[in-house]
C-alpha cells in the first residue's frame, strides 16, 4: 500500500492563512480591549454608572472655577486682575481675604463668611474661606501637645468655625457642594486635632455627609475622593465607631470609581488625574494588592511630570512588599501633618 505524503500548502496560500489568524487574533484582543475598557478599564476600576456627564461628576467649568481662584488669589495679593468677576460674593471675599493676610483677622473672617452666605454652592469661596480659618487657627498651635487643648485658646469668634457657618448654610441649602464643604471641615478638625478621641469621630461625621451626598449624587468625583481619602488614612489597626462598618476594599472602591468616571468624562487637570492614581495605588497597597498599586504610582508618574508628583511615586517603587503597608502607613501619616498643604484644599481640582 502507497503512502501519499501530505501536499504542503503553497507558500502564498500559507502567507494568506497567517495574516487571516494574525487580523482575526487582533480583532478579538481589539473586542477584549473595549469590553474591558467598558466595564472599567484595563487595570481592573469599577464600572461608571451610565449616563454620566461632567456636571453629574463634578468635573464642569473646571476652567472658570482654576479663573475666579486665580483673581481672588491676585486680588487679595493687590494684584490687577483683568476681567475679575463683580459679583458681590467675589467682591465680599476679595475684601475678607485681604484683611485677613493684613492682619485683621476678625473682620475679614466676618467678609468671607458674608460672601459665601450670597452665594454658598461657589466651591472657590467655600475652600478659600475654610482655608483661611484652618490656617488662622493653625497659627495658635505651637507645638504638637498644645493642639488637644487648642479650643480653650482659641479667640470666640474663631472657636467654631469653619463647622458653625458652614452647618448653618447646610440646614438652608443642602446641596453637594455646601455638604462637600462640611464634611472636608470636620476633616479640618481631625487635622488640627490629631488625639483620636477627636480624630475618629470628626471622621465619622465626614463619611456620613459624604455618603448622603453620594446617596443623591453617586458619580460625584469630589466626594467620591473624599470619602476615599477617609478610608485610607484611617489607621488598619483601629476599628472606628461607626453604625455601618466600611468594607476592607472601601477605599480603594470610592478612588477607583473616581478615576473611573474622570477617564469617562475627562477634564481633569494632569495634577488631580495623577493625584487620583497615586490614591488610587495607595488604597491598593493596604489592602494588599501590591502589584496594581505599583501600576497606578507608575501612572501617576507619568501623568503629571513635576518634582513631587515624581518623588512620591519614587519613594512608593523603593518599598518591597514585606515592608509595604508599614512604610504606607508612615506615609500617610506624614501627608496628613503638612498642615502647609492641606488635604482638604479644594484647589487641586481647578489649579
Amino acid at each position: 500500500m502507497n503512502a501519499t505524503a501530505p501536499t504542503a500548502p503553497a507558500p502564498r496560500a500559507a502567507s494568506r492563512r497567517t495574516l487571516r489568524w494574525t487580523v482575526t487574533g487582533g480583532v478579538v484582543m481589539l473586542i477584549l480591549a473595549v469590553l474591558a475598557v467598558r466595564r472599567g478599564g484595563l487595570l481592573d476600576l469599577p464600572a461608571p454608572p451610565r449616563g454620566i456627564t461632567p456636571e453629574r461628576a463634578g468635573l464642569a467649568n473646571l476652567q472658570e472655577l482654576a479663573l475666579r481662584a486665580r483673581a481672588l488669589e491676585s486680588l487679595a495679593s493687590g494684584r490687577t486682575f483683568a476681567a475679575a468677576p463683580s459679583d458681590s460674593a467675589f467682591a465680599r471675599a476679595v475684601a475678607g481675604l485681604t484683611a485677613v493676610r493684613r492682619g485683621d483677622a476678625e473682620p475679614g473672617v466676618s467678609l468671607l463668611r458674608s460672601g459665601l452666605s450670597l452665594a454658598p454652592g461657589d466651591l472657590v469661596l467655600g475652600n478659600a474661606y475654610r482655608m483661611a480659618v484652618f490656617q488662622l487657627r493653625r497659627a495658635h498651635l505651637t507645638d504638637a501637645a498644645g493642639r488637644e487643648t487648642l479650643v480653650a485658646r482659641v479667640p470666640a469668634w474663631l472657636e467654631r468655625e469653619p463647622l458653625a457657618t458652614l452647618e448653618r448654610l447646610h440646614a438652608a441649602n443642602p446641596q453637594r457642594e455646601v455638604a462637600l464643604q462640611l464634611a472636608l471641615a470636620w476633616v479640618d478638625e481631625l487635622m488640627l486635632f490629631p488625639a483620636l478621641e477627636i480624630k475618629a469621630p470628626a471622621s465619622v461625621e465626614s463619611v456620613q455627609l459624604l455618603t448622603d451626598i453620594l446617596g443623591r449624587e453617586p458619580a460625584y468625583v469630589p466626594a467620591l475622593y473624599g470619602r476615599g481619602l477617609n478610608y485610607l488614612h484611617r489607621p488598619a489597626s483601629l476599628v472606628w465607631p461607626e453604625a455601618r462598618k466600611a468594607s476592607p476594599d472601601a477605599a480603594s472602591q470610592d478612588v477607583g470609581l473616581a478615576v473611573a468616571i474622570g477617564r469617562r468624562v475627562g477634564g481633569g487637570s494632569p495634577e488631580l488625574v495623577a493625584t487620583l492614581s497615586l490614591t488610587l495605588g495607595d488604597a491598593l497597597a493596604k489592602e494588599g494588592h501590591a502589584d496594581r498599586a505599583r501600576s497606578w504610582w507608575q501612572i501617576a508618574a507619568n501623568t503629571h511630570r513635576e518634582p513631587a508628583m515624581l518623588d512620591a511615586a519614587r519613594r512608593r517603587f523603593d518599598w518591597r512588599d514585606a515592608e509595604l503597608r508599614d512604610r504606607l502607613e508612615a506615609e500617610l501619616e506624614a501627608r496628613m501633618a503638612d498642615l502647609d498643604h492641606p488635604l482638604t484644599d479644594l484647589s487641586i481640582m481647578w489649579r
